[in-house]
């Protein structure tokens, strides 16, 4: 009787030591899932990058750029600005049409086209200027006619050219481009800018005004 108990154990003791390599295959399996999943969510996917050309230095209205102004990096595509320059080809050579901080990404509408000096008439210049105000540009584009105002104290804080504000220096000008204000506020110059097609002796008396200091009033079309 005691032989039949101790062979019954023995089986017994052999079917489960039979089943173990079974188990801890199958444990193992659990624990390299669960390492998996744990480690790619640890590690997020990279993101796709593109090449973006920052200025490596401030740099002022008319500045013709040279290699030594840019500096290519890579950006998240995500945060990439809209029609930003980046091949130093396009970049080098052109005209900067407003000023532009340390570090701010260049974009195509920083850079004076070509095309503005086939729009001048003969005997025009073309000319940058700074608005007293950026919600001034939001009324003009390339194209309008505008009449300009060197506005006193009174007229940049109403913000608008009223009468007895400021006196006109210029009526009938073509705006040839907007350029909107640098990204980094604390480089100086808050208002956007305006490239315009002015005679000679109109650009003369803008050179004596101080940057800023312009209100702008749409001309309607005769």
């Amino acid at each position: 009787m005691v032989l039949v108990l101790s062979r019954l154990r023995l089986a017994g003791l052999l079917q489960v030591l039979a089943g173990w390599p079974r188990r801890v295959a199958a444990a193992l399996c659990l624990v390299l899932a669960v390492l998996s999943a744990l480690s790619s969510r640890a590690v997020p996917a990279p993101q796709p990058r593109s090449p973006v050309l920052v200025t490596t230095k401030p740099l002022p209205p008319g500045t013709v750029l040279a290699v030594t102004d840019l500096a290519a990096v890579l950006w998240p595509a995500a945060i990439v600005p809209a029609a930003a320059v980046g091949r130093l080809s396009d970049a080098v050579g052109h005209t900067v049409g407003a000023a532009m901080s340390r570090g701010e990404p260049l974009t195509a509408t920083r850079l004076l086209d070509t095309g503005i000096s086939a729009a001048l008439a003969p005997g025009q210049v073309a000319l940058t200027i700074s608005l007293a105000g950026s919600d001034q540009a939001a009324i003009l584009q390339a194209g309008a006619l505008i009449d300009l105002y060197a506005a006193s104290a009174d007229a940049l804080i109403s913000g608008s050219p009223s009468p007895g504000g400021g006196h006109r220096v210029g009526a009938g000008l073509r705006v040839l481009a907007v350029v909107p204000p640098p990204a980094d506020p604390a480089s100086g110059s808050g208002g956007s800018s305006l490239v315009i097609a002015a005679d000679r002796a109109t650009a003369a008396r803008f050179a004596g005004r101080p940057a800023g200091q312009f209100l702008a009033s749409l001309v309607p079309p005769s």
